[in-house]
């Protein structure tokens, strides 16, 4: 189970492995880690934000009281 995790959070640390791979200062058996964490952080972020979409929704299909 994974322990939940706030979205700036994550993107600083997806920004922090973006930038260690385009500055070319890992090598090959770094760099291949350090990709596989970036996907899994991008699928976390796109669930983190499709979970607010949904509740955005929600909120706005209540009716207004």
């Amino acid at each position: 189970m994974t322990k939940s995790v706030d979205y700036q959070t994550l993107s600083a640390e997806l920004e922090e492995i973006l930038a260690k791979l385009q500055s070319g200062e890992l090598d090959v058996d770094a760099a291949l880690p350090a990709y596989e964490r970036g996907m899994e952080l991008v699928k976390q972020l796109e669930e983190y934000l499709k979970t607010a979409e949904n509740k955005v929704s929600q909120l706005k299909a209540k009716p207004a009281k």
